[in-house]
């Protein structure tokens, strides 16, 4: 599956704590989870990106994992703060669904859930609270902006709970990543 613009902001993160969408129509109460009917509706605000080929460079800003034996945790920081740079083609139809379904179906299978999803003029600021059958949870924050054809995101997860490395003394976590996307041009063939 190809990549979305603000999905591959957040695949890291997610993919670290354990996290995914928790299917809920309900209407929200003040203090409750945004139901998916309403993050639907604030990410279909977002523009739809333009098809086309995009390069990332994602770069792990700040790692903090306080209990981890001291080699894996260098170990794990020389890993992830190394930038990663990709690029990827957005196909037309993958492009016309723009953002409204995808937040759907990030991690499917375990529970997570949004206490804020807010879109204005292209700048979003979520927060999801992810918890994990092994016992860990995780509250992931994204800031930033969102065109048409590129994004600037930022990505706070902190982790508890769980292990890391194996190593259950360790199960806590910080991290801040920063992800950029832009168009580069025309997919290739």
């Amino acid at each position: 599956m190809k990549r979305y613009v603000i999905l591959a902001a957040m695949a890291p993160a997610i993919l670290l704590a354990g996290c995914g969408a928790k299917d809920d129509a309900k209407e929200p109460v003040a203090g409750e989870s945004k139901s998916q009917a309403e993050i639907r509706q604030e990410a279909a605000k977002l523009d739809k990106p333009r098809p086309g080929r995009y390069t990332q460079t994602s770069e792990v800003k700040q790692i903090d994992v306080p209990g981890l034996p001291q080699d894996l945790a260098d170990q794990m920081k020389s890993t992830l703060q190394k930038s990663q740079v990709s690029d990827f083609c957005l196909t037309s139809a993958e492009a016309e669904k723009g953002y409204r379904d995808m937040f759907h179906d990030v991690g499917q299978g375990r529970e997570c859930t949004y206490s804020r999803f807010d879109v204005d003029g292209g700048k979003l600021d979520a927060q999801m609270e992810c918890s994990s059958k092994e016992g860990g949870k995780a509250v992931l924050t994204l800031d930033g902006m969102v065109a048409e054809d590129a994004s600037d995101i930022t990505v706070k997860m902190d982790m508890s709970g769980g292990s890391i490395g194996g190593s259950p003394a360790a199960g806590q976590m910080k991290m801040t990543m920063h992800v950029k996307t832009r168009r580069i041009g025309d997919c290739q063939g």
